[in-house]
């Protein structure tokens, strides 16, 4: 497959689960890469795996809450690659669990993680991504448009990606197009993180709760979600801004 052959895509979130998914699949598809975590090691084993595919790859290790992360990131991405095509913002993080449990430095750190991270890397990348007339999808969640057990603060900072994604599709346009992903629970250390942090005799029955509603009552692969980042970069989507795409097993059908 060569649906981004030559194209450049920067990845957040790329040491684990859904971002380094998302870097593979782009990666088989022609593209080069441009990764950022703040896990070293994780984002060292992503990058090899890049690189076993045959592509090209840089990567950084930084904060993606740092608005200097994301434009030296930029700057390494042009240098490689010459240009900017496509922008992925993955990162993530769950928070706390119940709301007896919130804290405000906890609050800030989630919505900064999942939010705030995303509207500086659009601020950083804005500039290249016009000049390629790029596309940036930015993964909100399920949690966005209904509520979860045990993730006020997550979903909070999910909805307020959903907001904030819009808004910049109608501020790029028409140069850039921006739109979201929303999956619901996927098979990634954090969601196993989420399991294991309650008592061992409750997880069947949280893990029901996640995904009971779901009309496909499994979490999804990192690969599987991965696929519509892939579609929502490449130029099979080149009339899509703006959206929000669903990629939740039914979740929200009901």
């Amino acid at each position: 497959m060569n649906r981004l052959q030559n194209k450049a895509v920067v990845v957040t979130g790329a040491a684990s689960g859904l971002g380094r998914a998302t870097a593979l699949a782009m990666a088989r598809e022609g593209a080069h890469l441009a990764i950022v975590d703040v896990d070293d090691a994780g984002l060292g084993e992503t990058k090899a795996l890049i690189l076993a595919e045959g592509a090209r790859v840089v990567a950084l290790t930084g904060d993606v809450t740092r608005l200097q992360t994301h434009t030296r990131l930029c700057d390494m991405a042009v240098s490689a690659f010459g240009a900017v095509h496509g922008l992925c913002n993955v990162a993530g993080v769950l928070g706390p669990g119940t709301l007896a449990e919130v804290t405000e430095a906890q609050f800030d750190h989630v919505m900064h993680v999942n939010c705030l991270a995303q509207l500086l890397s659009i601020r950083a990348f804005a500039a290249r991504l016009r000049e390629s007339a790029g596309a940036i999808v930015n993964v909100a969640s399920v949690g966005a448009q209904v509520g979860l057990p045990l993730m006020s603060v997550y979903c909070a900072s999910k909805a307020a990606v959903l907001g904030m994604s819009r808004a910049v599709a109608v501020e790029l346009a028409p140069q850039v197009r921006c739109n979201v992903v929303c999956p619901g629970g996927i098979d990634t250390p954090m969601a196993q993180g989420l399991l294991a942090s309650v008592p061992a005799d409750e997880r069947d029955a949280l893990l029901a709760r996640l995904t009971g509603r779901q009309l496909l009552p499994r979490f999804a692969t990192p690969g599987e979600v991965a696929q519509v980042l892939v579609f929502l970069v490449s130029d099979e989507s080149a009339f899509l801004t703006g959206a929000v795409v669903s990629a939740d097993g039914g979740h929200t059908a009901w």
